[in-house]
């Protein structure tokens, strides 16, 4: 049809005597499927044969809302012997998916229609639990037909890998949650993070990276396939551990297809035309991984060393000591390293035990921990310092470390020294005669003697009869709390008598509530939320000229704000900073194209604006 037509319709329909079809009053209605199984998505749709405004969406409950209200609406003329007729229908339509077992009643909808309100009826769906068919995300029982709009189970979902199932307790466990999608996905975000109860976990993600994506062809369909998250855990005990699932959120866009029922109004198809409706929507989605079941064994009792203390996964040690002759009173230090694969950062340090004429403390524990992949890893340095109190020959006895190797489900012992010792007697002599043989050095032992020191510092005496009562010293502490409380009664009446003065607070709260909203837009900034960002910035400095200036609402705007600032002589700096401000927020607010690269300025020119003004008012 060409323009000149269209335009003669509505000529026609202005100038003309346009008799409208009797209405027998205004019909809203709502159906949706009346059974369906948990995790099901489905279309909940409202039907109004007029043109409706104020639409009020009802209470979901136990079912979570995908995408809606989506509207859309559609009309018709007819021309029979002169007489015009019109028909009008509008449709709102919800995509929702089931949670919860049980019957759910969704109560009505409302729209208002020439001044009218209208309500639906009430809805009632039976939920019931996942069949075989459909119980699974990544079900392969066929190929699934998309519908228009709606994602399909198998087009997007996330899955938990689990390395080894039936893991020792302390052996590392590789968990890796992996999105599998046909489709395109955007704005991935973590609505329940991992749950590793009764396991200690170690992330192995880079926050900062970007996902790693491939491709992967799963029952003739090509997916593209990134690992969101990866942990290394150790379990830390025996049994069935659960681990929960993982949750996100996310948006799918899919495409849709043409409109099913064609509108009579050329204009309609004017606007669905595909150059301006790339036939295209976005849903919010809800993905959600299966909890998962590990079988921990115990470690076996059957040749367990006596040295054994829990350390489980692949390791090597070594020792050295920096001097094995010293004098009296040096200190010698012994180090051990433990290097390998495993809960590196879960093992305690080995038991050297020192001589009783040695002074120890407790040893310096260093971590260099790796982590990818492929778990957890490094080394762990350990550092023991002991002092030599008395000359003479001694021996640390050999120190034993044992660990547990899931691969050959083996023990294994290693060792190191014994070392001996050479004390020899320093040029004056040892004459404290006292060893520590703790860390905590508490325990004393005295070497060689039976008595203790006298104890011959000076005494402190008093005289007798002297008492605190009575003295000034006496009455001073006596008067002390009333001149307190004296004190602290008139520091609150005038802190009450400034919070009264409202004008006052907000003067002074000013400058504190725009360097929070600062905050807050920066952290926007920082995540690249253009939109948001924008508002608190806005917010910000139109809400520290309103407390600062004590400007009503009402009367804000940027003449207002020129005007009130220059009569309050503040200097045209500050004044010419705030319009400035002001301006550049509205327009790169409302301007097209990319305004992410101005936000950095926009943010530094507030704060710059803000500053000046503080100080021109102090």
């Amino acid at each position: 049809m060409k323009i000149t037509q269209y335009i003669s319709i509505l000529l026609l329909l202005i100038f003309s005597n346009v008799t409208l079809a009797a209405k027998d009053g205004a019909k809203f209605i709502g159906s949706c499927k009346q059974v369906v199984s948990v995790g099901e998505r489905f279309k909940l749709v409202y039907e109004l044969n007029e043109d409706g405004s104020n639409f009020v969406s009802p209470k979901f409950g136990k079912f979570h809302k995908l995408s809606g209200p989506n509207k859309s609406s559609s009309s018709s003329i007819q021309i029979i012997n002169g007489n015009y007729q019109q028909s009008h229908s509008t449709t709102y339509t919800f995509l929702l998916s089931a949670t919860t077992e049980g019957v759910f009643k969704i109560n009505p909808a409302s729209v208002r229609v020439n001044g009218k309100t209208y309500v639906s009826n009430a809805i009632t769906v039976k939920v019931q639990k996942k069949t075989s068919n459909n119980s699974n995300a990544q079900s392969t029982s066929g190929v699934k037909k998309t519908q228009s709009g709606v994602i399909q189970d198998d087009d997007v979902y996330i899955k938990t890998i689990v390395s080894n199932r039936n893991p020792y307790i302390g052996e590392q466990i590789i968990v890796t949650n992996r999105i599998y999608t046909k489709i395109p996905v955007s704005n991935l975000s973590l609505e329940k993070a991992p749950s590793f109860q009764g396991f200690w976990s170690k992330n192995l993600t880079d926050n900062n990276t970007k996902l790693k994506q491939s491709t992967k062809v799963i029952n003739g369909h090509e997916y593209i396939v990134a690992d969101i998250s990866k942990y290394a855990i150790f379990p830390q005990k025996s049994g069935k551990l659960t681990i929960e699932a993982t949750n996100m959120k996310g948006v799918a866009q899919v495409k849709v297809e043409g409109s099913q029922r064609r509108s009579r109004d050329p204009f309609d198809d004017f606007f669905n035309d595909p150059f301006f409706n790339r036939n295209v929507k976005n849903i919010e989605v809800l993905l959600n991984s299966k909890p998962i079941t590990v079988n921990v064994k115990a470690l076996p009792q059957a040749g367990k060393p006596e040295s054994f203390d829990g350390a489980v996964g692949d390791f090597s040690f070594t020792s050295s000591i920096d001097n094995d002759s010293i004098n009296a009173n040096d200190a010698i230090s012994i180090s051990l390293k433990l290097t390998g694969t495993g809960n590196l950062e879960l093992i305690k340090a080995p038991t050297i035990n020192f001589p009783g004429d040695f002074e120890t403390y407790e040893p310096k524990i260093s971590n260099n921990i790796k982590t990818s992949n492929r778990g957890v890893s490094g080394n762990k340095k350990i550092e023991y310092l002991a002092i030599a109190r008395n000359p003479g020959d001694f021996t640390i006895g050999q120190i034993d470390f044992s660990y547990f190797n899931p691969a050959d489900k083996k023990y294994h012992n290693i060792n190191a020294g014994p070392y001996n010792i050479h004390v020899i007697k320093g040029k004056n002599g040892n004459s404290s005669g006292i060893s520590y043989s703790s860390s905590a050095q508490e325990d004393i032992r005295f070497i060689g003697q039976d008595i203790r020191h006298i104890k011959q510092s000076e005494m402190i005496l008093k005289p007798k009869g002297e008492f605190l009562f009575g003295t000034s010293l006496y009455y001073l502490l006596v008067a002390l709390p009333i001149i307190a409380l004296f004190i602290f009664v008139l520091v609150y009446r005038k802190s009450e008598k400034r919070k009264g003065n409202v004008k006052l607070m907000k003067t002074r709260k000013a400058n504190k509530l725009a360097r929070t909203k600062l905050k807050k837009a920066e952290k926007l900034m920082n995540a690249g939320n253009n939109k948001e960002f924008y508002d608190e910035i806005a917010q910000a400095i139109w809400g520290y000229i309103s407390d600062k200036f004590h400007i009503t609402q009402a009367e804000m705007s940027i003449e207002n704000v020129q005007d009130t600032l220059r009569s309050k002589d503040t200097e045209e700096g500050v004044i010419s900073g705030f319009v400035d401000v002001l301006n550049n927020i509205e327009f790169v607010r409302f301007a097209p194209g990319d305004s992410s690269s101005k936000m950095k300025s926009i943010y530094e020119e507030s704060l710059n604006t803000i500053t000046m003004a503080e100080r021109a008012f102090k």
